[in-house]
């Protein structure tokens, strides 16, 4: 007990010498951890599991994929729409590869005839950029269906994908569309911290959907009512954009439906990693075009997590404050990971504690950057 009890007490002296000589900085730096520990533990209740009813699934079921360049990804997407617990009628939209990309899906549309592949004409380019024009192409080949989907080409979709999604959907006729949750896979420290990073992000949008706000969609993970799809007039009627899945979500908000993202093991995917640190940062500077309108709430919470941490170090806090901080970071990722039943999260909390020092700079920096960027080998400004 002396043991257990000699250190403890040590550490409480060592905070109550804080706070004496930091009467007024200790005070306000205890408040405000007390606050973002409250905070993290109301994130955390928030994010709960969809309940998925068990729906027949007519099949089969048509599933878009916008593919440029994909040789490395794609026979790993192929095997998983191949194992899915319903059947799947697959189109890609081939985006002019200079890969083996064509070589690869003339070899799967041989092998399985209900699926397609769909040429992008190089002139949709000039109307819509990226992905965007991809869609717009594959969606003139959707075939008459009440439901279908969308997904990547470096997707890794689990079997009860196709039949979660579309069970989702049809728990309420005013649902017009869902997705998926999905984070990287990771097998480096640098995959490794943006899977943290994207599960940072995940339990957020969990957490404000409970409140009843919807803040962005992922277009990799997707399942659309068709009749919610026409009332919008498809992807063809959106504004030209580079986020065609946020454009998506807002345009049948306005048209009267409801958008949910599905937080549950059987629909939970894994993609890959930008393997640069370039690549990385290109794609962020693409995403922050649908985070142009979070909330003010949103901006002060992450001014708040970003300041937190240098709070405590500036004012040298001893080690019975820093102990909180680290479990308010994790605890909302803990939940996460019950939730969706996945690995790999909690081991690289480090490198999301080390983030929180730059995540500040780095913010201001992604919301006031003027640059071009590249995306599937095109540039963007």
């Amino acid at each position: 007990m002396e043991t257990f009890t000699a250190p403890f007490s040590q550490e409480l002296s060592s905070l109550l010498s804080w706070l004496k000589i930091h009467s007024i900085p200790g005070t306000v730096g205890l408040f405000l951890l007390g606050s973002y520990v409250l905070m993290q533990l109301y994130l955390a209740f928030l994010v709960r599991r969809e309940n998925l009813p068990t729906h027949r699934v007519a099949t089969p079921l048509p599933v878009l994929i916008a593919v440029r360049n994909e040789a490395q990804p794609l026979p790993l997407l192929i095997q998983t729409l191949e194992r899915q617990s319903v059947g799947l009628q697959a189109l890609f939209g081939e985006d002019n590869s200079t890969d083996e990309t064509p070589i690869l899906l003339e070899a799967a549309c041989q092998k399985h005839p209900s699926w397609d592949v769909i040429p992008v004409p190089q002139e949709l380019h000039t109307q819509y950029p990226g992905k965007q024009a991809v869609l717009v192409a594959l969606e003139q080949a959707v075939p008459p269906c009440e439901v279908f989907l969308a997904t990547d080409a470096d997707m890794i979709l689990p079997s009860t994908w196709a039949e979660g999604l579309t069970a989702a959907l049809r728990k309420a006729p005013e649902i017009g569309g869902v997705c998926g949750p999905s984070l990287p896979k990771a097998h480096t420290l640098w995959e490794g911290f943006q899977r943290v990073e994207w599960a940072n992000t995940l339990y957020l949008i969990a957490a404000n959907q409970a409140r009843g706000h919807i803040v962005t969609a992922i277009g990799n993970s997707l399942a659309l009512r068709r009749i919610a799809w026409e009332t919008i007039g498809g992807w063809k009627s959106l504004k030209p954009t580079l986020v065609e899945d946020y454009a998506l979500l807002r345009a049948l908000e306005r048209a009267g439906w409801r958008f949910r993202w599905v937080f549950h093991p059987a629909v939970f995917a894994e993609t890959r990693t930008e393997k640069t640190f370039r690549g990385w940062l290109h794609q962020r500077l693409r995403w922050r075009h649908a985070a142009q309108n979070l909330p003010l709430l949103a901006s002060l919470y992450w001014a708040f997590q970003s300041l937190l941490p240098w709070s405590l170090l500036a004012t040298g806090a001893p080690l019975l404050c820093w102990i909180p901080w680290i479990a308010a970071e994790a605890l909302p990722l803990w939940r996460l990971r019950q939730t969706l039943s996945t690995q790999k999260i909690l081991r690289y909390l480090p490198l999301l504690l080390l983030y929180r020092f730059v995540q500040g700079g780095w913010l201001l920096w992604l919301r006031y950057a003027r640059r071009p960027f590249v995306w599937r080998n095109r540039l963007y400004s």
